[in-house]
């Protein structure tokens, strides 16, 4: 398998793992949330708002069990999934838009992300998104704003390496 879809294989397994993670770690938010918008901003009924966490959470676990088995099945039989690639490289071109796509999007999740934490309060907004709340803040919440930014740092690392390895392509 040629780095490049390793490298695809990566992201991919990086980004579903991502999604299972938030999906069960905001799951009750989620569910919170999804409810309050379903109701027209009344209060839900708590039979519900446990169905619905429970069906966030199932959810979580099925998105995070592809992201870990994508990884786990390139650690061990990475011939399998290329066999399920039609395509060995983007080319040149490709890969700079391609990269320049996924920077763009991993900066825009970054901004976003910095942005929401600085409208929660200043400076220690910021820290607790990044992980670094006080001791009083439950384990579960600081994990939750600290693991949103791993899907901005996959999207920018991603898009570094397209861009990257696009300079040393010949024009196709």
């Amino acid at each position: 398998m040629d780095s490049e879809t390793k490298a695809w294989c990566v992201f991919s397994g990086t980004v579903f793992l991502w999604m299972g993670v938030s999906l069960l770690l905001g799951a009750p938010e989620h569910a919170e949330s999804a409810l309050a918008w379903m109701a027209g901003e009344k209060t839900a009924d708590l039979s519900q708002r446990r169905r619905l966490t429970f069906l966030y959470g199932c959810g979580g676990a099925v998105f995070a069990g592809f992201g870990l088995w994508l990884l786990w099945k390139l650690r061990h039989d990475p011939r399998s999934l290329a066999a399920f690639m039609p395509r060995r490289s983007l080319g040149r071109g490709g890969g700079i838009a391609a990269g320049a796509l996924f920077f763009f999007c991993g900066s825009l999740l970054a901004a976003v992300k910095a942005a929401a934490g600085l409208r929660r309060g200043g400076t220690s907004g910021l820290e607790a998104e990044l992980g670094l709340g006080s001791a009083q803040e439950s384990l579960a919440r600081r994990a939750a704003g600290a693991w949103g930014w791993v899907i901005a740092f996959a999207f920018l690392a991603f898009g570094a390496y397209l861009l990257g390895g696009s300079r040393h392509l010949g024009p196709r």
